[in-house]
């Protein structure tokens, strides 16, 4: 049984504000070109768990802040014997940088981020410039950054943020075309939030971008 925690967290409170995320590496057992993909912020992980399972040759990796839910997580993974799945601590707004090495990165998933409706609060929301540029970092080329919500003004506010950078040149590109959501789910694994969302008939705001080439390094920086 899961333990109850907190919902939401702020992560610009102080507990969270000492960078604290440690580097992750493939499992030696994947072989060093295994495929690498993580979700940002993962809550309970069933995109992480359902994703794991169907792609077991890749390394699985789900972020998440409160270490509770690291924990319980982990636990779940080793009953199930995932040996291909991890999850680490990691305030996405402080140390996303600390987790992965430059390049190492094949797909990041980021589905249903806290909405964060108050104006006052909107600076808490995960997508903004100094997250795309470490993305951009950690993702091979021709990675992907693959964002979802069920919430219209938060995805467009993600996507407004991406499209700026893209055309700034920070090397995303919509795969569709600039301004486009994605239609279904293209990925062997579905979010519990994706399900309720499914399940009251209400549409996912899905976009999918991919990374042509690597930032400049004049493009890096808080």
């Amino acid at each position: 049984m899961r333990r109850r925690v907190r919902q939401h967290v702020n992560p610009l409170g102080a507990r969270y504000q000492k960078p604290r995320a440690t580097k992750l590496e493939v499992p030696p057992h994947l072989g060093p070109n295994a495929r690498v993909e993580v979700e940002l912020g993962c809550a309970d992980g069933r995109f992480s768990f359902q994703l794991a399972a169907a792609r077991p040759e890749c390394f699985v990796v789900g972020l998440e802040i409160r270490e509770k839910v690291v924990a319980d997580n982990q636990s779940l993974a080793r009953c199930a014997r995932l040996s291909n799945l991890a999850f680490r601590y990691t305030n996405l707004n402080i140390d996303l940088d600390r987790v992965f090495g430059p390049q190492s990165v094949d797909a990041f998933h980021l589905l249903f981020p806290d909405p964060w409706f108050k104006s006052k609060h909107h600076k808490r929301r995960v997508v903004d410039p100094w997250m795309l540029q470490i993305v951009c970092q950690q993702l091979r080329p021709g990675g992907e950054l693959h964002v979802a919500s069920d919430v219209f003004e938060v995805a467009l506010s993600a996507m407004a943020e991406i499209e700026e950078a893209a055309e700034a040149g920070i090397g995303l590109r919509n795969q569709l075309e600039p301004w486009r959501f994605w239609r279904g789910n293209p990925f062997p694994a579905q979010s519990r939030r994706e399900d309720m969302t499914l399940a009251r008939g209400q549409r996912v705001w899905r976009m999918r971008y991919s990374l042509t080439e690597p930032p400049s390094a004049s493009m890096v920086g808080r």
